[in-house]
Formats: C-alpha cells, structure tokens, sequence
C-alpha cells in the first residue's frame, strides 16, 4: 500500500474544454505553485476544442515543472511519483492524488474529489499518465491577479453601492438583539424582587417597561424588515445588470467552448447566492460579533457558564470546519448533475422536431431518465451528508440549554448565584444560543452556496474586450483587407485560416465558396473582426482592426446566419432589435428589402404579430426577418452566411436585386451557384487557404477547384 503525502487542492474547470488546464493547477498547486484555471486556459490558448496532452505539457515546462508522458497499463499507475494527470475515458483529464489497498483517489476537475477501485479505475484510464516533478527554475508561491472566488467577492459588489442600507440595516440589527438584553434583566428583577422579597410595587412599573419595551420592539423589527427587503430587491437587480453587463462584454471567443444552457444556468445563479447571500449569510455576519457579546456578557457575570457556552459554540464551528469539504464536493456534484439534467432537457425540447419525425423518442427518453438517475443519487448523497450534519447540530443545540440550566441549578444550591441571576443567564444564553444558530446557519446556507458562486465566477472574471488607448471610432466605408492572416484556436491547435491576402473594395460583392470544413465561417469571422487574427493583420479603410474600438466597429456591421435566432416579441421588435428608434415605416421599409413584407401583413396581427423562439414561422420567414433586421441598422459590411438557404430561387433572386442597390460591402458564405454567380470576387478555399480567386466565369474556364465544385453542384 502507497500513499500520497502531498494533498492536491480541489479545482473545477469553469468550461467542458479547460479538464487540462483545471488539472495542471491542481498539479501546481500541489507542489507550492498556486495559479487560478482561467490563467493557465489563457496562457494554454484553450479554445473550443480545449487542450491536449502537448499543449499541457509545455504550458508545465513554462511553469518549471519538468514533464513527461508515458503509455501504460491501469496497474502501472501505483509505479509513478504522485500527483499524476491521467488521460481519462479518452477525453477527459483527471489528477491521481493518492493510491490505497485497492483504491486510486483522483480529483476530477468536472466533478470533484472520488475514491474508486482499482476496477474502476482501469476501465476508465486511457493509458496515457502525465508526471511532472518541479524543476530548477521552479518557484513557489501566488501567481497571476486571481480574482478571490469566495463570497465575500459577491458580497462586497451586490452592497457598494449600497451601504447606507447595509449601514442601517447593521444599526436595526444591533438594536434588535439590544432588546435581548431586557428580557433578562427584567426576569432577575422580577423574581429577586417581586417574587422572592415581595417588592409588590414594582409590579406596575414593570408591566409599563415591557409594554414600551414590546412598542420599541415591534417598531425596529419592521423598519428591519422593509430595510433588508429593499436591499435584496436593489442588490439583486445591481448583481444581474453587472452579470449581464460581464457576459455581454466578454469577447466571441468567450462563448466558443460554452453551451448556452451552461451560461444561462451560470447566470440564474446570481438569484440563488443573492438569497442565501443576502436572505441569510448578511444577517449572520451581523449576528456574529453579537453573539460574542452576549458570550462575553455571560462569561463576565458566571465564567462557569460562559466556559460551557463557548464549548458548544467551539463544537458547532469544529463540526461545520470538519464537514465543510464534504458537504461542498457533494453540493457541487449536485449542483453539476442539475444542469446537465436541465441542458439536456431543454436541447430535447429544442430537438423535438427531429425526434418525433424519427420515431426516436424511447432512445431520448432512456438516456434523459439515466442522467437524472445519476442526478437523482448525487441529490440523494448530498441531502443525507446535509441531513446528518444539521441532525448532529440540533442535537448540540437540544443538549446546550439542558446542560445550561444544570450548571446554573448547581451554582444556586452552591449559594454562588441567586435565582434570579440564574434565570437572568440562562435567558442570556438562550439569545447567545439564538445568535451562534442563526451563524452556523448561515454558513452552512454559504456552503451549499459555494458551488453556484464557483460557476457564476467564471462569467465575472471574463475579461472584457480590449479598447485601445486613443481607439478609432469613425465611420468606415467597408473596405476590408487581409494581410497574411491565419487563425487557429489555440498555439497547438491546427490551423483553420491560414495565409489569406485579400483586398475587398467598398461596396462590393465578395463569396466564399468550398466544401464544409474548409474554413469559410471562420474566415469571415475573421474578416468582421470576431476573432482576431492569429498572425497578420485585418485592415479596414487602411487603419489596422486593432485600432477601432470594437463595439463602434461592430455596430457598422451585419450578420444573418443560416439558422438565425429570433427572440420573444413582435415582429417589429425583433426587426428594430439594432436599431430600436426606428419608426414603423423603416421597419416595413427594410422588410420589403428582404422581400418579408408581404408575409408579415398576411398575419392576423402583422408587425404585431407575437414570436417566441421564432415559433410559427418557416426556415426562409426567420432568415428573411433576421436580414430585416440586419438591413434597418444600415451596416457597412454585411455577413451572409448561407443566409437564404431556407429560399426558393425566385425570391433569392429578388432579395439579391435589392441588396444590389445598396451601398453596402458584402460577405457571402454559400453553397448554390445562384448566390455567388454575380459576386465581384469568389474566394475558393480548401484546408483554410484560398486556393483560388476571381470572377464565376474566370474561375469555370480555368478548370480548378471552382470547377470541380461548380461540377458537384446541383445547378451545375
């Protein structure tokens, strides 16, 4: 039996692409190295198709870690130093922690910390083991401007802007439990004076202070009441605009290795950590110091009591310390597991069209109802950790008042206190007890937390695009020009666009042609300044794209893909969604322009006509309103990718004699001959290069790849 000393830190990739670069952390951190996912995805150039064993390697070696691979059987791993990264389920990464009789502890990266055996672990190795040992140029400590992940981060945003509430609400706060402090004073007096001397005079006085006590109570706990819900509903709304404000910023390449149910999911849990945040945890950070007055006010008037109150104090914290990682991994897992359930979901009903044409609902039911039985066992796994952890609490906390009152009983047949005084400590401690529970819960609300503020983090550490110092932001004409210009997905990664010199006048007409994969949408995304190039440079009117404020440059263009998204509301809305001022004429205007307009006031409800996801509409009414839309914002430079596919070629035909007329440049992806035929410039591209270029009629006499596609095609 062989153990690793050396505990890895638990770290979760943030996209399906970053298992390497989560792994290689774990590996750093592990050996005195500590650095955040996202830096090393950055540094990694992870893209959409993530990382591989040679991109991880070198990004090791640039850290100082020497590094080696080795193909081996599933037993050899209890032969290789520890931790090790191992290829897993043939496309995954996984670190090997520790190795036990008959078990492998691994720390996967998507799903936490697992202790498996041997069996397992064999059938879902893939052979291949990374080692890396530090080296001599390595160096230990933090690297990188990591943002803290905890949510206190989340904490101090939501409230910046805030902090005359928060402020009010910690003084509402303080006078609350201030109240606390009547209720045993007044019993001690009451049964020292009252019952036990026969002070009867006191009684009416006493009955006064409880009623003003009772008015100044109520009066507090509603103005706390009405102060924390106005906080949660202007934090709330601050947390969504500035997720909504980060996700919208992040550069395309952000969203290339991200499913919109992960991101959607990601971004509703901003309301989950705002009530438990704000519902819970602020309230406990407030009871917090309070409760440790109250402590000390105990141990000052019976150290007896006090020292056994910060006993059951210290047993919960012990206890919550002691759980915390457990309880974390399994709510994480759970957390996990939902949204795949629910992106699964949510692609069948987007699918279903397919599914019920093929008869294949069984196969997608069998595997949905498999994905939420696993969710089923990590829900089950994590409520029975919470459950026992909170049963072990109630029970510190059933026993803590039992065990008060035996010890104060003593004291008062020990003549050390009076009764009163007993019953004056014990209703003390009862709030200090109130208190420290109103704590542990609140922290245990921000374990349970944890795992949603793990997967909110990596939208706010998005880095918003780069606007250069003294950024162009004027008009340009819509003349583009590639010099040398390659783009791959990451420094290890193929080329997809590679060595393209082109120069694209205002105004005209350029097509990219070529079989699918050969690179067409990249290199148009390249064009419209989506993806910055990888080597050479995109110009526009001369002035490098670097240059332009990105945001300003990208409102001069248009994009109309093959499957474009209409979003819930009327027609006109979708339409004017660029340029909302628009009146009702410009929006019939540019509808007429893409040959939409007829359809569109054959509805019942016309431009007022209701769409949700575009339902109710055809392939070639979405793509005609999608290009409305992108012609109402007057682009100087417009995309169309495949954008009239859904078309029948008389009304392709008239849609491409009204964008003749405009004084527009455009990129047109296509595959039928007929929208390419009278393109001032055809780029025929194969394995990302342009291969060919020129006019229709150049390029079928010269006999070249143009030919050959031209020959293939079925209008040939």
């Amino acid at each position: 039996m062989r153990f690793n000393r050396t505990r890895v830190p638990l770290l979760f990739q943030d996209s399906m692409t970053e298992c390497g670069a989560a792994c290689l952390a774990m590996v750093l951190g592990a050996h005195g190295h500590h650095t955040t996912v996202r830096a090393l995805a950055d540094e990694m150039g992870i893209g959409r198709d993530g990382g591989n064993a040679l991109s991880l390697i070198r990004a090791a070696r640039r850290r100082g870690l020497t590094a080696r691979a080795f193909s081996l059987p599933a037993d050899g791993i209890r032969q290789v130093p520890l931790p090790a990264v191992a290829h897993w389920e043939s496309r995954h990464f996984v670190v090997v922690e520790a190795l036990g009789r008959g078990r492998v502890t691994i720390a996967d990266p998507g799903s936490g910390r697992h202790r498996i055996s041997d069996e397992e672990f064999a059938e879902s190795f893939s052979g291949v083991v990374l080692l890396f040992e530090p080296g001599p140029e390595f160096t230990r400590g933090r690297f990188g401007n990591a943002r803290s992940r905890s949510w206190l981060r989340f904490l101090r945003t939501a409230f910046a802007a805030r902090r005359s509430l928060v402020a009010l609400l910690a003084l509402l706060s303080v006078l609350t439990q201030a109240f606390g402090l009547v209720l045993p004073a007044l019993t001690g007096l009451i049964v020292d004076r009252v019952v036990l001397s026969g002070e009867r005079d006191l009684i009416t006085a006493l009955g006064a202070g409880l009623l003003a006590v009772f008015a100044a109570h109520t009066a507090v706990g509603v103005l706390r009441a009405f102060t924390l819900a106005a906080l949660r509903v202007r934090a709330d709304a601050d947390l969504l605009e500035i997720t909504a404000t980060r996700l919208l910023t992040a550069p395309f390449r952000f969203f290339a290795g991200r499913t919109s149910v992960d991101l959607s999911n990601k971004v509703m849990g901003t309301v989950l950590i705002r009530e438990i945040v704000i519902g819970q945890a602020l309230l406990a950070v407030f009871d917090g110091p309070l409760a440790l007055g109250y402590l000390v006010t105990v141990a000052i008037r019976s150290p007896l009591t006090g020292v056994c109150l910060l006993a059951f104090a210290a047993a919960q914290i012990a206890l919550l310390l002691a759980t915390r990682r457990h309880v974390s991994d399994l709510a994480r897992r759970e957390a996990d597991t939902r949204s795949d359930v629910q992106g699964r979901l949510v692609e069948v009903v987007r699918g279903i069209e397919s599914i019920k044409a093929s008869g294949s609902e069984p196969r997608v039911r069998s595997r949905w109802t498999k994905l939420l039985a696993v969710y089923v066992g990590r829900a089950g796994r994590s409520s029975r950790a919470q459950g026992l952890q909170q049963a072990v609490f109630d029970a510190i906390r059933f026993t803590a008042p039992l065990v008060l009152v035996w010890v104060g009983a003593r004291q008062v047949v020990g003549g050390e206190i009076s009764l009163g005084e007993m019953l004056a400590l014990q209703a003390l401690a009862a709030v200090a007890l109130s208190l420290l529970s109103s704590l542990i819960s609140g922290l245990q609300s921000l374990q349970a937390a944890r795992p949603y503020v793990d997967r909110l983090a990596d939208v706010w550490d998005a880095e918003a695009e780069a606007v250069p110092p003294g950024a162009v932001t004027t008009e340009v004409s819509g003349r583009v020009s590639a010099e040398g210009v390659g783009f791959r997905y990451t420094a290890e990664a193929p080329w997809v666009v590679r060595d393209v010199s082109v120069e694209v006048p205002a105004g005209r007409k350029v097509a990219l042609v070529g079989r699918s994969g050969s690179g067409k949408t990249t290199l148009a995304r390249v064009l419209l300044g989506l993806f910055a190039p990888a080597e050479g440079e995109i110009r526009y009117d001369g002035v490098p794209a670097s240059r332009f404020d990105p945001g300003a440059l990208r409102r001069q263009f248009a994009v109309v893909p093959q499957e474009p998204v209409l979003f819930t509301g009327t027609i006109a809305e979708n339409i004017a969604l660029n340029a909302p001022g628009a009146s009702a004429e410009e929006i019939a205007e540019a509808a007429r322009l893409a040959c939409v307009h007829d359809d569109i006031t054959a509805m019942p409800m016309g431009y007022g006509t209701l769409l949700a996801e575009g339902g109710g509409l055809s392939g070639g009414q979405r793509q005609r309103i999608a290009l409305a839309r992108a012609l109402l914002s007057r682009p100087r430079l417009l995309l169309l990718d495949e954008a009239t596919s859904h078309l029948d070629t008389a009304t392709e035909a008239a849609i491409e004699a009204n964008l003749a007329g405009l004084d527009m440049t455009r990129v047109v992806i296509a595959h039928r001959l007929s929208t390419v035929l009278d393109a001032d410039l055809i780029l025929v591209l194969e394995a990302g290069r342009v291969v060919e270029a020129g006019g229709h009629a150049d390029l079928l006499r010269a006999g070249g790849p143009y030919a050959r596609l031209a020959g293939a095609s079925p209008e040939s």
